[in-house]
């Protein structure tokens, strides 16, 4: 059953941001974003060739300065000045609000990830699941 969408965002450290800001062709963000290392958790890059597509409507043809092996360690690298990179918004939310990475771009309508939430047929009748889904529920309902 679905549980929740979550958005994702364009990030860097500050001190990328403001260097990509400050690009001569700073009103192209993929061109002066060509200047700032893509840090990613696959080689194939799913979320930055997800939101390049659906945001900018352009593919991706850069590959990645620095992979590493999930997500936590894409925020880790970002926020230590790695690059820049694509971060669910539940993900980097905190480091935002307190300006340790920042927002790259603010598209009007984010790519979007369906969470969804997953059982065993029959599950629903033991007390236990039902109680953990509706807690999964609310807290995603609440967020």
């Amino acid at each position: 059953m679905p549980l929740a969408d979550e958005d994702h965002l364009l990030v860097a450290a500050p001190a990328w941001a403001e260097r990509a800001a400050a690009h001569p062709r700073a009103e192209d963000l993929c061109a002066a974003l060509r200047e700032v290392p893509l840090v990613t958790y696959a080689e194939d890059l799913p979320l930055v060739r997800r939101y390049r597509r659906t945001v900018f409507g352009k593919q991706h043809t850069a590959r990645a300065a620095v992979t590493v092996p999930n997500l936590y360690a894409v925020l880790s690298a970002v926020t230590a000045g790695a690059g820049h990179s694509v971060l669910p918004r539940s993900l980097c939310q905190e480091h935002l609000d307190s300006g340790r990475l920042a927002l790259l771009h603010e598209p009007e309508v984010a790519p979007l990830n369906t969470l969804f939430l997953a059982q065993r047929p029959g599950a629903e009748t033991n007390p236990d699941v039902r109680r953990v889904r509706e807690t999964l529920r609310r807290a995603a309902r609440d967020r």
